[in-house]
């Protein structure tokens, strides 16, 4: 790093390199002391302090986030557009943090100083404030300008490149890749590393001529080693931001951005290959333990879900913020209520589950939604419950882990289970019934009713492509839901919805009915063979199908068996082996084969 950015790095780390006069002015407004700009003083702080009140009242005010530890505001002022971010100590840990640390508001402060030293751009503070007793530090604010005509990197992303034509698209998909290697370059070079790395927390414009423009926030998670960051710390920190691009980029772009870092990096990695395996490697690995922590957010209440019980019904749920809770409270008064209503369907009525099509309010607005009871199979099932999951939560569980995943499935909404009775089991919450519902999947038929419906109906040249195309995305599916590390013991062609985009023709797979999906990293090959020997005899009987579309959809499913010789034939005969056992032990039982 060269001399002059390390020396003002240090000078930035100091308590007083900023907030301090001349450039700031100090006066106390209630129990606030306050740090500001001389021309933005009397815009923002009045006797009582901060002009919330004001703002909300004159409909200038919106938030933008709230949390048990901190709320962002946005005020569209006269003078400019600001955002205030309010620091909660909502716990004694939390007040001992800021002594250790000092106030958050402050440390953004000096380290948007820091950034903007190095050429960064960031966000800018015009006011700090802080509430102060006995010297211990409690809530406190910073106020910053809003950077004009930025979103957030994941939105871009997401909204504005698919908006514009594929040739423009590729062009700034490709500046927006060097544009963030130059910045991730920078930052690891001045020994700068964000904690919280992701799109969300780096804005970006279009400049002039289309330009893209980058800008980091959130500095609170930045953290100076002040020296440049070693091959294993840009690793780790990479694979943070890399989780987001993985999922939604080509590995051209990937390979792009790495390049443009590492030419950026004044210390450049020798072997740019073995480096990228690494950060692949390090992504997967930290993205098993996301994925993990978001699945774990259907099992009580947070900003998603919510859990509710009524004692005298015996039932508890869990339900997704987004269904009404009037209709939750309905549900747990009598889960059977959707049964008897008007307005419901029936799907199926069988001696395990009874499934119908009902209608609740979701999001404010009447959602038509699937829901299902659970049965009782065996007569101590209460009791099996109790050391087992239920089939209910099992569905509602794999539910979760496929969203946070990214694969297709429709949203969970509920999760209700009812006791048998009142003392021990009531105490122990033995769910005798259980109940899931979820948002019903519009204009998608399953894979089944497509195949032996709608395939026939197609002209022969017609129904060799749709087939083709049909197979591929079905091998695709299985190829990310493994790789995921999930499995769908039942994974039939009834268990896979199909809709066809109107406009393109392509096929969007989802998958349900996920009582048979689980979760194991790594995924063992047995469960892998199961899962293909089942969605081969389920579709066995397709129109037309022949053996070099089982080969297709083979090598599709694991491209890089081609290069290996014969793993692909392996992968073939352990297939049909497993194929012949479910035959047999179906026969056995005397069970069809769906």
């Amino acid at each position: 790093m060269p001399e002059a950015t390390r020396t003002t790095l240090e000078q930035e780390e100091g308590r007083d390199a900023l907030f301090q006069a001349p450039a700031w002015q100090w006066r106390r407004a209630g129990q606030v002391g306050w740090w500001f700009k001389p021309e933005w003083g009397p815009v923002l702080i009045g006797p009582d302090g901060l002009r919330l009140d004001e703002w909300r009242r004159s409909d200038s005010l919106t938030t933008i986030k709230t949390g048990p530890h901190r709320v962002v505001y946005r005020a569209d002022l006269p003078e400019g557009v600001v955002f205030i971010k309010h620091f909660l100590v909502p716990d004694f840990r939390a007040i001992l943090r800021q002594w250790f640390r000092r106030g958050k508001g402050r440390n953004e402060g000096r380290r948007a100083s820091a950034l903007e030293a190095l050429g960064i751009p960031t966000i800018t503070p015009i006011a700090l404030g802080e509430q102060r007793k006995r010297r211990f530090l409690f809530e406190n604010y910073l106020v910053t300008h809003a950077i004009d005509r930025a979103i957030p990197l994941d939105e871009f992303v997401e909204r504005e490149l698919p908006s514009v034509s594929l040739p423009q698209r590729a062009t700034m998909a490709r500046e927006l890749a060097q544009a963030l290697g130059i910045l991730t370059a920078r930052l690891h070079d001045a020994g700068l590393v964000h904690l919280d790395f992701h799109p969300g927390n780096i804005l970006v414009r279009r400049g002039t001529g289309d330009r893209i423009e980058l800008a980091m926030i959130d500095l609170d998670a930045l953290r100076t080693a002040r020296v440049p960051l070693n091959r294993g710390a840009s690793r780790d920190n990479l694979a943070l931001l890399n989780h987001y691009f993985w999922l939604r980029s080509a590995k051209t772009d990937r390979r792009r951005f790495l390049k443009a870092y590492l030419e950026a990096r004044q210390t450049p990695e020798s072997d740019d290959r073995a480096f990228a395996r690494e950060i692949e490697g390090a992504t997967r690995d930290w993205a098993e333990r996301l994925w993990r922590r978001w699945g774990r957010r259907c099992r009580g209440s947070n900003k998603y879900f919510t859990v509710g019980s009524d004692k005298q019904a015996s039932t508890h749920a869990i339900a997704s913020r987004d269904l009404d809770p009037a209709d939750l409270r309905a549900l747990l008064a009598d889960p059977e209520a959707p049964f008897r209503s008007p307005k419901s369907r029936l799907i199926k009525d069988s001696r395990t589950t009874t499934v119908i099509e009902t209608e609740m309010t979701v999001l404010g607005r009447p959602t038509r939604v699937i829901y299902k009871r659970f049965n009782p199979k065996k007569r101590l099932e209460a009791i099996l419950n109790l050391v087992r999951p239920s089939r209910a939560w099992r569905a509602w569980q794999a539910a979760q882990h496929l969203v946070s995943r990214a694969l297709p499935t429709p949203q969970n909404l509920v999760y209700l289970s009812k006791s048998p009775g009142r003392g021990l089991f009531r105490r122990l919450r033995a769910a005798e019934t259980t109940y899931h519902a979820v948002v019903k999947a519009e204009d998608t038929v399953t894979l089944g009713a497509y195949v032996c419906q709608v395939l026939p109906t197609l002209g022969a040249e017609e129904q060799v492509a749709t087939r083709r195309r049909l197979l591929r995305e079905l091998a695709l599916l299985m190829r990310t839901l493994h790789e995921r590390s999930l499995s769908h013991r039942d994974l039939k062609s009834e268990n896979i919805l199909v809709k066809v985009d109107g406009e393109t023709g392509r096929f969007e797979l989802s998958l349900i009915d996920l009582v048979g999906v689980r979760l194991s990293h790594p995924l063992p090959r047995d469960r892998r063979v199961q899962n293909l020997a089942r969605v081969y005899l389920s579709l066995r009987e397709m129109p037309g199908g022949t053996r070099s579309d089982i080969l297709r959809f083979l090598l599709t499913y694991r491209p890089e068996a081609r290069a290996r010789g014969d793993e692909w034939k392996a992968l073939w005969r352990e297939v049909f082996a497993a194929s012949k056992a479910k035959i047999e032990q179906n026969r056995r039982r005397n069970r069809p084969i769906s």
